[in-house]
């Protein structure tokens, strides 16, 4: 059961750091489309469905995995982050008393909702980091016992210097090479 919350953990995490750079081409396809086509609509779309279900399913996973601590708590940071990104909205709505049509916003305004991309940032950087985490977790013990079983299988001797190049070297630190056949390092 843990390593199926482990590899599944790892898998909703990957799809969450995909939706989230998508989020930020949507972002970019509905500021520098014709406004009457709405593409920014899917930026809202992906940021209220996709995200959040992500999310939180990272979240779940990374409990049911037994990932640690701080694998954990990263997990739920990007929950506040998430939540961040609307209030960013609604506290600058309610400070300046304006709201997504409003034809001239003040500088004070815009400066602090342009906090928005800045926290998507955050929210990429914590994501990849939990996705990191979570591949590690899934799939980095079975690499290590791959890498540690290669270089047990390959024991080394001390070899004489042949050239002039390696002359100078003390035995003790001349070359060492895998010998066939040997179990002793």
């Amino acid at each position: 059961m843990r390593r199926f919350a482990r590899i599944t953990f790892s898998v909703v995490s990957i799809l969450l750091v995909a939706a989230v750079v998508l989020q930020l081409y949507f972002a970019g396809m509905g500021v520098f489309s014709d406004p009457t086509d709405e593409l920014f609509a899917i930026h809202g779309w992906n940021g209220r469905i996709v995200l959040p279900l992500l999310i939180l399913l990272t979240l779940v996973f990374a409990a049911l995995a037994k990932a640690g601590r701080r694998t954990v708590w990263l997990s739920a940071l990007l929950i506040g982050l998430l939540i961040l990104q609307t209030l960013i909205f609604v506290i600058t709505g309610l400070i300046f008393g304006i709201g997504p049509e409003t034809p001239h916003p003040p500088l004070a305004a815009t400066m602090m909702v342009s906090l928005h991309p800045v926290n998507g940032l955050a929210i990429l950087w914590v994501s990849i980091v939990v996705a990191r985490r979570a591949y590690s977790l899934a799939f980095g013990a079975a690499r290590r016992a791959e890498l540690g079983a290669v270089g047990a299988a390959a024991p080394t001797v001390d070899m004489p210097a042949t050239d002039a190049t390696t002359a100078a070297v003390p035995t003790e630190q001349a070359p060492r090479l895998p010998v066939a056949g040997s179990s002793t390092p």
